[in-house]
C-alpha cells in the first residue's frame, strides 16, 4: 500500500509542477492578496454586544444605562458583579465591550472629573474602533444635557491590541482565507485534471482502493497549504509586525486540521466536477459563502438570526477565531479545542461522502 501511494502522491506533485498556470494561480496571487487586502478590508458594526458593571447606584448613572439600552446599536446588555466577570466574557468573545461605572462616579461628577472606563476587545480592532466611537457618542450626548460634559473623562483600555492596530486583525483573518482558497483550488483541480487528461478510469481500475486515490491527492494539497501558510506567517511576523504571543505547535496543528476540512470539501468538489472549468466554478460555490458567513467579511452578529446557525457549518469561522486567538492572546489546547473539532469532523463528513461517490464510480 505504502508504495502505490507513494508512486501516486509523487504524480500529483509531477501533475501540479507541469501544470504552470495552475501553479501560478496559486503561488502568486496570495501574496499579493496578504499585501493589499490588508490596506483594504473594512467593517460596519451594527449589533453590539456590551457589558456593564455599574458600580454607582445614583439616579445619574442609571439614566446612563438607559441610554444605552435604548440605542439603535447595542443588540444586547449584560449587567456584571464584578470586573472579573466583565474580563472573562470579554476574554471569551461573549461582547466586545465592557463599560465600568466607579462607585464615586456622581460624587466625582459634582467636585471634579468624572471617570468612566471603557475596555474593547482588540482582537477585532476595526470593530473595537467603530464601537468606541458608538460608546463615546451615546456618553457625551447625555451629559451634554446634563450640563456636565467638559466633566466626563472616557478612559478606554484596549485588550490583545492596545493600539488597535487595524493590521493585527486583518493580516490573522487573511492567514486563514488565502490558504482556505490554495487548499480549495489545488484539491479541486486534482480529479478534474484527471478527467479531462483521460487518466481517471485509469486511476478507478489500478490497485489502489478509493482511501488511497483520495489520500494520494490530499497530501501533495495538505503539504503545499501547509507551505503556503507558513509563508504568509512568515510576512505577518517580520514585514507587518504582529505579535505572536502562542505556541508554533497548536497554530500549525490548527492549520493542518483547516486545510483537511477545506481539502475534503475540494476533493468532493472535483468527484462531482468533469472539467477544471466546473471545478473552479464549484469551488467559488463554496469560497464566497465562506467568507460573507465566516465573519470575515461582516460580524457574525449583524446576520438576522435565522441566518447565524448556518455559519456553524463554515470552517473558516472556527478557524478565524483559533488564529487570532493563538496569534494575540495564547489561548490554551483546552480552548482551540472546542473549534478544532467541528472543523475536523466537516472535513471527515466531506471526505467520507467523497469516498462513498469513487466507490460508486468504481462499483
Amino acid at each position: 500500500m505504502f508504495k502505490r501511494l507513494l508512486a501516486l502522491i509523487k504524480k500529483e506533485f509531477l501533475s501540479i509542477k507541469n501544470d504552470k498556470k495552475s501553479l501560478i494561480v496559486v503561488v502568486i496571487p496570495p501574496i499579493f492578496q496578504v499585501l493589499i487586502f490588508s490596506f483594504a478590508a473594512t467593517l460596519e458594526v451594527k449589533n453590539i454586544d456590551l457589558i456593564i458593571l455599574n458600580q454607582d447606584s445614583s439616579k445619574t448613572s442609571q439614566e446612563l444605562v438607559r441610554n444605552f439600552e435604548g440605542s439603535t446599536r447595542i443588540k444586547s446588555l449584560t449587567f456584571v458583579k464584578s470586573y472579573e466577570e466583565g474580563k472573562e466574557l470579554i476574554n471569551t468573545q461573549k461582547a466586545i465591550a465592557f463599560i465600568v461605572i466607579p462607585n464615586d462616579f456622581v460624587k466625582n461628577l459634582q467636585q471634579q472629573n468624572a471617570n468612566i472606563q471603557l475596555i474593547l476587545d482588540g482582537r477585532k480592532s476595526n470593530t473595537a474602533q467603530v464601537v468606541e466611537g458608538y460608546i463615546n457618542q451615546i456618553i457625551l450626548n447625555y451629559f451634554k444635557k446634563e450640563e456636565h460634559f467638559s466633566k466626563i473623562n472616557i478612559i478606554p483600555r484596549t485588550f490583545y491590541n492596545p493600539n488597535l492596530d487595524n493590521f493585527w486583525w486583518i493580516i490573522p483573518s487573511l492567514f486563514g482565507s488565502i490558504t482556505m482558497v490554495v487548499a480549495m483550488l489545488l484539491t479541486s483541480l486534482s480529479i478534474a485534471r484527471e478527467r479531462e487528461l483521460g487518466t481517471f478510469e485509469q486511476i478507478l481500475v489500478s490497485p489502489l482502493n478509493s482511501f488511497e486515490i483520495l489520500l494520494g491527492k490530499l497530501l501533495p494539497a495538505l503539504f503545499i497549504s501547509i507551505l503556503e501558510s507558513t509563508l504568509i506567517l512568515f510576512f505577518a511576523i517580520f514585514i507587518f509586525g504582529i505579535p505572536f504571543n502562542g505556541s508554533f505547535g497548536l497554530l500549525y496543528l490548527s492549520v493542518f486540521v483547516f486545510l483537511f476540512s477545506m481539502s475534503g470539501v475540494g476533493l468532493f468538489i472535483s468527484a462531482i466536477s468533469k472539467t477544471q472549468q466546473q471545478a473552479i466554478l464549484g469551488s467559488f460555490v463554496v469560497l464566497l459563502p465562506s467568507f460573507m458567513l465566516s465573519g470575515f467579511a461582516t460580524p457574525i452578529s449583524n446576520m438576522p438570526s435565522w441566518l447565524q446557525p448556518f455559519t456553524d457549518f463554515i470552517p473558516l469561522k472556527y478557524y478565524l477565531e483559533l488564529i487570532k486567538g493563538i496569534f494575540l492572546k495564547d489561548i490554551s489546547f483546552s480552548i482551540a479545542f472546542t473549534s478544532l473539532v467541528p472543523m475536523f469532523l466537516l472535513g471527515v463528513v466531506s471526505l467520507a461522502i467523497t469516498i462513498l461517490f469513487f466507490n460508486n464510480k468504481r462499483g
